[in-house]
């Protein structure tokens, strides 16, 4: 018999207002639930039961350990994200990087992929 994992909602981690509000706007958008906290240990708490993680760009440079879930990580920047964004990105191992609001609807569609099972 087959065990079927039970996932926790995506968490996003940012202490950026306006990145919070950009990601309400996804999280409405996607019409799915996603818990937000402002601290890296609660974010990592649990990871690996969460189909995806978003990390703002404005926490990235202080994670020093790569950051592992049950799906894929992204970071999220406001507007165009830079090149240090980049290079953390790549050593916290993130799937993608994605700037806000112009990759509001990429991110839209992801969650309604993990609501949809």
């Amino acid at each position: 018999m087959a065990v079927k994992r039970v996932w926790l909602a995506p968490v996003v981690i940012t202490a950026s207002h306006w990145l919070r509000q950009e990601l309400h706007e996804v999280e409405q958008q996607a019409g799915c639930e996603v818990e937000f906290t402002g601290s890296i240990p609660d974010g990592r708490r649990n990871a690996r039961r969460r189909p995806i993680v978003i990390l703002g760009a404005d926490l990235v440079g202080r994670v020093r350990n790569p950051f592992y879930c049950g799906g894929f990580v992204v970071v999220a920047a406001l507007d165009v994200a830079g090149p240090r964004t980049f290079s953390h990105a790549a050593r916290i191992s993130a799937s993608y990087v994605i700037a806000l609001p112009s990759g509001r609807d990429w991110l839209a569609d992801q969650l309604l992929r993990i609501a949809a099972g």
